[in-house]
């Protein structure tokens, strides 16, 4: 009865010690054998979704199941969102290197034809690793969880702001395996990681009020973030330059905006 009454009072908690536990278990198997990228790892790092549906499935039963599932299929939503999540990243990265070059410092782009093992060099292998980054690289496994069942938590208790930076933090701590072993992509600063996921989860709850709480425009935003971040990556971008200081300049003015936008919105239901 105990413990029934503290799943029920403390819902966010639960879920969340859960997902924790599994998923550390699971990496901490992968990480520790011969192969990084084994099953175990992709087991890992779908906890979040995975529990995001059996405990929707204790607290709220089928009626919960299926409203959850339904936003996977949201898909008519405000155009400008639509076209804000496939360009955005895009626009970020290559407006601080076109400026650059126009006041003569050379910080050009240079697309990576690869992503770990993984070869682009044709359009369907470009195509078969976008969506590989769907369904194993996080947004699938992730999003049912952080935006699916966290967030509507949240929203009821503190504003869209304070939400998004407890699920920044919470995405982060997430990720601690993965700093600890030195997986490969993990391999920058701990802070850094941090304020990258912040600044992410308070967009992505912006995306997510304004698209009716669509959990396919989150995936999908999530993997072409991921995606694009993955071939433009420079290694300029890891230290401090004219670059770096006008691409987080640019982002962190659009972020106010953003922030701006959702205190003045009502949180509707999702």
């Amino acid at each position: 009865m105990v413990i029934i009454k503290i799943l029920k009072e403390h819902q966010i908690v639960a879920y969340l010690i859960m997902t924790f536990l599994f998923t550390w278990i699971f990496w901490g198997i992968a990480f520790t054998s011969i192969s990084l990228n084994g099953p175990f790892r992709i087991l890992g790092s779908f906890m979040p979704s995975v529990m995001a549906i059996i405990f929707t499935s204790y607290y709220d039963g089928f009626i919960g199941i299926k409203k959850l599932l339904r936003k996977l299929s949201i898909w008519r939503v405000n155009p400008f969102f639509v076209v804000f999540i496939f360009l955005y990243t895009s626009i970020t990265i290559y407006i601080p290197s076109f400026i650059c070059s126009i006041i003569g410092v050379d910080y050009k782009i240079y697309i990576n034809d690869h992503i770990s093992s993984f070869q682009l060099n044709s359009p369907s292998t470009i195509l078969i690793c976008f969506f590989a980054i769907i369904i194993f690289g996080g947004p699938l496994g992730e999003e049912l969880g952080w935006r699916g069942f966290v967030l509507p938590k949240l929203q009821q208790k503190v504003n869209p702001l304070i939400s998004s930076i407890i699920i920044g933090i919470i995405w982060t701590s997430w990720h601690i395996p993965m700093f600890y072993f030195h997986v490969p992509g993990y391999d920058i600063s701990f802070i850094s990681y941090l304020l990258e996921t912040i600044y992410l989860a308070i967009i992505f709850t912006w995306v997510y009020n304004n698209t009716k709480g669509s959990l396919l425009i989150i995936i999908l935003y999530h993997s072409i973030d991921n995606f694009i971040m993955a071939i433009c990556f420079n290694a300029f971008m890891e230290s401090f330059n004219i670059y770096t200081a006008l691409w987080w300049g640019g982002r962190l003015i659009i972020l106010v905006f953003i922030i701006f936008d959702m205190s003045r919105k009502t949180v509707k239901q999702l």
